[in-house]
């Protein structure tokens, strides 16, 4: 719903185009201000402010199809006289694993009112004023292959005090109603809270580095983006020609990345550089006069940057034009995708001459000499850095610093402790155009200094020009990290750091769910999961707060299980599911993440969501939320019906590229562990249509969750081995058991006793010992990964084997600990593309408060009755577990063998023991 007379607006009438930053203003006047409220959604995302004071930011994620605004209390920052709403709105207009692409728009509406009754009215129409920004740079690089591109303001270029109620905006235009009011469905009322955004100060400074570029290169650069912003997927083309003119015959070495390289129709082999990031040397023979360079890449995402370094002692000139005096230096085709990135690979490489690209390709476009790739993650990775001091202070004295930085550039590294997501605050005093670079990272090098490319396509920096004077910088855009490096380029003499801060950007939930027992590494395992969970609670279960953000079906079912050990919440659960049922594609299928990923990829992750539709019903009781559901379950159910083999009851989907587990499995043809989340999501499809009165669904699903139960049973046991088999052994005779061949089956109660009873002594084994290699440095090397061992953990707690499971916990999660972690690894095997703060890793914690603490709930929808049983070998536990209707707090422990239980429990909730 909206206000009747509220408008979609924006500078133009269509709203496209890539990373579009675009400033709106409202004012109006109170006489003795009384209370305010401004309802407001934007695509993409928006930041509100009032009078100059930061309000909030929005939207939660959505699907353009039910967008959700929010409501904010303005009362505050009201003051008497002129009041100015000013509102920055980034849409993206290219696709992220937090959107699909769309258009840009604001939309707003709420009343004012004073101490005199007066009412103002304010929505969003014609009479706003809206400029494009003057200060955001749009051809930004993304700052992962999942997240958004990058925030680059020049402050200098920004009206100044535009957001304040003094400003005269006279001169600016009238905003635009859209041409498509349409493009958005029916507005809905957010349905999860507003997200947390109090302040956080870091732990400590790690010390300063001097960093600096080779001064005996010259550097180019150039940097193109997709105006279509769907290079994620279509794998486009590109492309960039130039001339070096060479003043006598020479051998060179240079300096370069990505992408094939020919000179003079010769292609190169690069050599990577050990002491330099994202870069590879070339060496090449130059004729006396003009040579020529072309170079040609794919790219997967939606923009590309190239960087050239050559040696001043060469005295190398580079031109578009074969013209010293050139004011171009590369000429720059593409990106080419869909039928012209095929026509691209048909062409004849390399190209001698610019002349050679066909028409039909767009032409090519010159890169002006005085301009630079705006790529400060890869500016950064080919500087060296030296140290200046160890200081721990979070006070820095830069100009005392000067001296030592002379013209380079000052690293300032600084430790928040833990993993953090939001916004960095930095106050400072600065000369006009003063260059502030931000990394983010979860990792430091064996030297100290952060570790910003560790993994490709991560570039996690951010960069702000500022203007004269003090000011502040507040990035738009949250991110996730722990270490976060302040680099500053220009007069440091005249730079003062005030404060350095960051404004968290987490669900808000309250901490109520603890759990202690006799084992101190159990203990501080149980912290690791809630802390791990914390951060990867956004607007959505994030994967992990840094170079994705994304939501996926795996991890959410686990990450809610574990919220309601330590937080009790349902909410952002449902708006997850609902994302995941909006996100379903015409085969019926959801994406593994909900958003920037095809329909159907990872196929049990589409199974899980009939099982995640069960458990958040079996913890809320919401039949409505099911009803509203029922279209996306049953087309949902025909997608995996789809993927029945030919002939067979049995489910093939490896042309979907089955995730299961990166652990050492088979997941080809129809393999065991595939089947077994296809007949749990039968299984659950059946209850849920029972519970909603499609009496002839239920009994459909039923009978096909049977089937498939009896097919497995049947093909993919081994009698002699007692073990399941990842394959069947008439289509792979020599196909192997696995852990998630074996403990899915018993998990899911599909194995008969006979069959639990002699694949869980194989199971518990391969558990115990995880690691195939003495010195495991692939997800391979293991028999279980930590995200499949809440599946793993299941069987084993599922059929008593309670000591061996905590023995498995104490034994992997520990080694994280011992090796330094804050947070659950997203793997045991820590690796330099590996996130360090994955909460489908976390599973312990829900284990560990429902089975060693005994918590609960025997009956689905019913939370008044609750279970008190604990399952463990330990000599006691105790803690708390959250409930609606308060907390519940259990102390059990074991005496001469029998387990002596305390227990209280809110008013009107059954304890059964």
């Amino acid at each position: 719903m909206s206000s009747p007379h509220a408008r979609y607006i924006w500078v133009d009438k269509t709203g496209t185009g890539r990373n579009r930053y675009v400033l709106f203003r409202r004012t109006f006047s109170l006489l003795g201000p009384k209370t305010a409220h401004l309802n407001i959604f934007a695509d993409t995302r928006y930041r509100l402010m009032l009078n100059g004071h930061i309000v909030g930011h929005g939207p939660a994620r959505f699907f353009v199809a039910k967008p959700e605004y929010d409501t904010w209390d303005l009362t505050p920052y009201l003051r008497t006289g002129r009041n100015a709403l000013a509102v920055i709105v980034n849409s993206y207009g290219c696709l992220s694993f937090h959107n699909e692409a769309s258009i840009g728009g604001l939309i707003a509406w709420g009343l004012a009112t004073d101490k005199t009754g007066r009412v103002v009215r304010i929505a969003t129409d014609d009479s706003w004023r809206a400029i494009e920004s003057p200060g955001h740079l749009p051809d930004a690089p993304s700052l992962s292959f999942a997240l958004n591109p990058a925030e680059l303001l020049d402050a200098r270029a920004m009206p100044t005090g535009w957001e304040l109620p003094t400003f005269d905006d006279h001169e600016w235009p009238f905003a635009i109603p859209h041409r498509r009011q349409e493009h958005w469905g029916q507005l809905q009322p957010r349905s999860i809270p507003l997200l947390d955004e109090r302040p956080v100060t870091p732990r400590r400074r790690l010390g300063a580095w001097a960093a600096r570029l080779d001064p005996d290169e010259q550097i180019y650069s150039l940097m193109l983006t997709s105006p279509t912003g769907r290079s994620l997927h279509t794998l486009a083309k590109v492309a960039a020609f130039t001339y070096i003119h060479s003043p006598i015959g020479q051998i060179v070495t240079f300096g370069a990345w990505w992408g094939r390289h020919w000179i003079n129709g010769q292609e190169l082999k690069g050599v990577p550089r050990s002491d330099v990031a994202l870069r590879h040397d070339f060496t090449a023979q130059l004729n006396e006069g003009w040579n020529t360079l072309f170079v040609y890449e794919t790219i997967r995402y939606d923009w590309w940057d190239f960087r050239l370094a050559l040696p001043r002692v060469a005295r190398l000139a580079v031109s578009a034009e074969k013209m010293l005096d050139s004011p171009h230096t590369f000429l720059v085709g593409g990106p080419w995708e869909d039928a012209l990135a095929a026509d691209a690979d048909s062409l004849a490489l390399p190209l001698s001459s610019p002349t050679d690209l066909p028409e039909g390709f767009g032409g090519w476009r010159p890169w002006p000499r005085e301009k630079h790739a705006n790529a400060p993650s890869r500016e950064r990775a080919w500087k060296k850095f030296e140290k200046l001091n160890d200081d721990t202070s979070l006070h820095v004295n830069v100009a005392e610093l000067a001296p030592q930085v002379r013209d380079n550039t000052l690293c300032l590294l600084f430790d928040f402790g833990t993993e953090v997501l939001g916004r960095p605050i930095i106050d400072f005093k600065a000369a006009a155009g003063t260059i502030l670079d931000l990394t983010y990272t979860e990792r430091l090098r064996p030297d100290g200094l952060a570790d910003v490319h560790a993994r490709h396509f991560v570039d996690m920096a951010e960069r702000y020009i500022a203007r004269q004077g003090c000011q502040q910088w507040q990035t738009f855009h949250p991110r996730g990290f722990r270490y976060l490096e302040l680099l500053i380029t220009g007069d440091l003499t005249a730079f003062e750091l005030y404060d350095l801060a960051l404004s968290r950007a987490n669900y808000p939930v309250q901490s109520i769910g603890t759990f202690q027992c006799s084992d101190p590494a159990l203990n501080e395992i149980w912290r690791l999961g809630q802390t791990t969970l914390h951060a990867c609670m956004e607007d959505a279960y994030l994967d992990c707060p840094s170079r994705e953000r994304g939501l996926y079906a795996g991890d959410s079912l686990v990450q809610f299980l574990v919220n309601l050990a330590c937080f009790g919440d349902v909410r952002l659960f449902r708006r997850c599911i609902d994302l995941f049922l909006l996100a379903q594609g015409e085969n019926g299928l959801v994406p593994s993440g909900a958003h920037g990923l095809p329909p159907g990829k990872h196929p049990d992750y589409s199974a899980l969501i009939p099982q995640t539709l069960w458990q958040y019903y079996a913890r809320t009781g919401d039949l409505a939320f099911l009803r509203y559901a029922l279209p996306h379950l049953k087309r949902l159910m025909k997608g995996l019906q789809a993927l029945r083999s030919p002939g067979s009851d049995l489910i093939n989907g490896s042309d979907l590229q089955p995730y299961i587990d990166l652990c050492f499995i088979d997941k080809d043809g129809a393999n065991c562990a595939l089947n077994c989340f296809c007949q749990r999501a039968f299984h659950d499809a059946a209850r849920i249509m029972n519970l909603i009165d499609q009496d002839d669904l239920a009994r459909s699903y039923a009978q096909q969750a049977e089937t498939l139960a009896q097919a497995i049973r049947q093909s993919f046991w081994d009698q002699t081995r007692g073990v399941f088999l990842d394959r069947l052994p008439t289509e792979v005779p020599d196909t192997q058991p696995s852990v998630p061949a074996n403990a899915l089956p018993v998990f899911y109660d599909i194995a008969t006793p006979h069959q639990a009873s002699l694949a869980l002594p194989w199971l518990v084994q391969a558990m115990l010992n995880n690691f195939r290699a003495p010195e495991p440095t692939d997800n391979r090397h293991c028999n279980v990964t930590s995200y499949f061992s809440f599946y793993a953990l299941g069987a084993l707690y599922r059929h008593g084997h309670f000591a061996e499971a905590e023995q498995f916990m104490r034994k992997y999660w520990t080694r994280m600990l011992d090796q330094g972690a804050w947070t659950c690894w997203e793997y045991f095997i820590d690796s330099p593309n590996a996130s360090r703060c994955h909460a489908w890793s976390a599973s312990p914690t829900h284990y560990l408060s429902t089975q060693v603490l005994g918590v609960t709930f025997p009956h689905p929808a019913n939370l008044h009755k609750v279970l008190i049983r604990p399952h463990s070998a330990l000599q006691w536990a105790s803690g708390v577990y959250p409930h609606p209707d308060g907390p519940i707090r259990v102390a059990w422990q074991r005496r001469n063998g029998i387990i002596m239980l305390e227990y209280q429990a809110p008013p009107g909730v059954q304890v059964i023991t």
